[in-house]
């Protein structure tokens, strides 16, 4: 398996700020949403995790899990150069991260971009979506990730005023 990669995309899980959310959970609801992921996949990676659609989800304690690999087409976005072309980062919330979520997050686009080659710009339509963006960037009816990816990058990619869950 090998394609190239050139976009990340980051997304939310929609479930509440601060609330603990497994890669179990999220392959559960894309599972039940129809995605199904390849067994040649499923043998090199989380065999167990039938659906997910994206590659990484971030937990609220800023730890980093696997979904799909790297390598495999991602099931995460309607815009189909997205899953064919791009990466899919999930944090869990809805609007507001933890601070370790946004390390975490800083960390790995620096990661991927290095990795990939992928461009640290904001992806649209101008640029042929090449670099990182958040999934409501690619045109869907959402406010997934919850926060603007462009104020982000243009920022340094520290975390968001407004946007950083303080707990209960």
């Amino acid at each position: 398996m090998s394609r190239a990669i050139d976009l990340i995309v980051i997304h939310c899980s929609a479930t509440p700020n601060g609330r603990w959310t497994s890669t179990l959970d999220i392959d559960h609801w894309h599972r039940q949403a129809g995605f199904r992921r390849g067994d040649r996949a499923r043998s090199l990676l989380n065999p167990d995790l039938t659906a997910i659609g994206y590659h990484w989800a971030i937990y609220t304690n800023g730890a980093r899990a696997t979904g799909r690999g790297p390598l495999e087409d991602g099931a995460h976005a309607t815009h189909q150069r997205a899953n064919h072309r791009g990466l899919g980062l999930c944090l869990i919330g809805t609007d507001k991260f933890t601070l370790p979520q946004w390390y975490a997050l800083k960390d790995q686009v620096e990661f991927l971009c290095g990795k990939y080659g992928v461009p640290r710009q904001f992806a649209h339509a101008g640029n042929g979506y090449t670099g990182v963006c958040g999934h409501r960037d690619l045109g869907a009816p959402k406010t997934c990730p919850g926060f603007a990816v462009a104020d982000w990058l243009r920022g340094g990619m520290v975390p968001l005023a407004g946007h950083i869950f303080e707990g209960a």
